[in-house]
């Protein structure tokens, strides 16, 4: 029993930082604070126990006065985790960043309208004097005369357009419509230079609690920041994060240093997930960079590392990694291994996971265009989901063999079966027989090998078979 006790006797190191957070979420003395969780410190169940204490706390008066704590976290599949560990309670309002940004913005129809005006003619003005240094005829000039017209095109149907919407899950192609980066764009500028907007941000979220901080884009950020100076007796913004782990470009850099000094600095000390030699070559990765350490539990194993550097010219790779293996195996007596499929491979960089799973060639071209960097990491690119959500699924159905599945694509993404335009057409026959003249031609570009992306980017043009995304092009080279 003793020896019991000894063994977890560091593992509540953490509960005086959780009772911290506890005491700055107050409605009557609200203080902004940035949480410091490393990797495996719980920071998930530091965030719900937050949640708790507010809802057993102050639940009744903050819904009394239909106020509700936002809580803004990177994926989907992270808010269903917060949601399901506090019970889907309605005085919480968790949702990814997309997703929260049209929260603040919908329905301000004619201050985003004239917001996109203003945006769009500072774009057309930059790309016609781009053009008049550059050559004419080139990829590049034709890449900006592109992008000249479809956004002119866009300016001059704004006026048109009563209201706009939004889908954070959707393509957004609708005139209408807003695209994604547009939506954290405009947000970012409205909580920044409306004062307005301020207001209604506080007066809806009280507080405001953001995961994964490091990877919330910047000038929203930047924009949380004013309005936490502007209402600092009234509203608690709480970044929770570890600037090490930033994943996408757009995020704030070493946003520690740029913390008013009224913030409260909580930092999660405990590993809960790492054995005890790989806690201490984290703090050793990062001694070089900030103070951050971390603390293994007291019954953690005390585990293996080994470093196996190959070139990454290496055409054997596999057997490299069969050899790693059999020697781990031999080091720690563990002949699990041996096995391949027993074995977990955590990539850690964007190109090393495409060329890992064969995608090079498609990813690295997209990564280098700096406009689209972002999207194409967290999955917003329409230029990718145009090919996963339309193109790939139809192919697979084909390759199945699954001709209903075939269809319900066509019918869910062509304009040419749209149901107004097949209420308008004179003989709807047409359409449909058009719509699978297009189906036959795509998939059969599939029967003399692999098409590469302009291949079937032509095709579909050709066939009119599904609307090709025209916004965000990147910037000419």
């Amino acid at each position: 029993m003793m020896t019991e006790v000894s063994i977890a006797s560091n593992a509540n190191l953490d509960d005086p930082v959780d009772a911290e957070i506890a005491g700055y979420l107050n409605p009557k003395a609200p203080r902004s604070f940035f949480l410091f969780a490393g990797a495996g410190s719980g920071k998930t169940r530091s965030l719900v126990k937050a949640l708790n204490h507010v809802r057993d706390t102050y639940g009744r008066d903050l819904a009394l006065h239909g106020h509700r704590v936002g809580v803004i976290t990177y994926t989907n599949a992270a808010c269903d985790e917060i949601n399901r560990r506090i019970d889907f309670h309605p005085l919480f309002h968790v949702s990814t960043i997309h997703s929260f940004a049209w929260e603040i913005i919908q329905g301000f129809h004619h201050d985003i309208r004239e917001w996109l005006r203003t945006n769009l003619n500072a774009e057309i003005q930059q790309l016609r004097e781009e053009e008049t240094k550059g050559r004419a005829g080139t990829k590049a000039s034709i890449t900006r005369q592109a992008q000249i017209q479809s956004k002119s095109k866009r300016l001059a149907r704004l006026d048109a357009i009563k209201s706009f919407t939004y889908n954070p899950s959707g393509e957004n192609k609708e005139p209408n419509s807003l695209n994604h980066s547009e939506v954290i764009a405009i947000c970012a500028a409205f909580i920044s230079e409306k004062p307005l907007m301020r207001w209604i941000l506080v007066g809806r979220f009280p507080f405001l609690l953001i995961d994964e901080s490091q990877d919330t884009n910047r000038h929203l950020v930047d924009a949380f920041f004013i309005a936490a100076r502007e209402h600092e007796s009234r509203f608690a913004l709480g970044l929770i994060g570890d600037v090490m782990q930033r994943i996408y470009a757009d995020g704030k850099e070493r946003i520690e240093d740029e913390l008013p000094p009224t913030w409260g600095k909580p930092s999660k000390k405990l590993n809960h997930r790492c054995p005890t030699r790989i806690v201490q070559l984290i703090n050793r990765v990062r001694e070089a960079v900030d103070t951050h350490t971390q603390e293994p539990r007291s019954d953690a194993i005390n585990g293996h590392v080994r470093f196996f550097i190959r070139p990454a010219s290496a055409a054997n790779r596999k057997d490299i990694e069969d050899a790693a293996r059999l020697k781990m195996a031999e080091t720690t007596g563990d002949n699990e291994w041996r096995a391949r499929d027993r074995c977990k491979i955590l990539t850690l960089e964007h190109h090393m996971a495409a060329k890992r799973l064969g995608f090079e060639d498609f990813f690295t071209p997209l990564y280098e265009i700096d406009s689209w960097r972002t999207g194409l990491l967290d999955g917003t690119l329409p230029a990718t989901r145009f090919f996963t959500q339309s193109i790939l699924p139809l192919v697979e159905a084909q390759k199945q063999g699954d001709k209903f599945a075939v269809a319900r694509i066509v019918r869910s993404n062509s304009p040419l079966i749209a149901p107004q335009a097949l209420k308008e057409a004179q003989d709807p026959s047409l359409l449909l027989r058009q719509a699978q003249s297009g189906v036959e031609a795509l998939l059969g570009l599939w029967g003399v090998g692999e098409p590469n992306c302009g291949d079937i980017l032509c095709c579909v043009a050709d066939h009119k078979l599904f609307d090709i995304p025209d916004r965000d092009c990147p910037e000419p080279c």
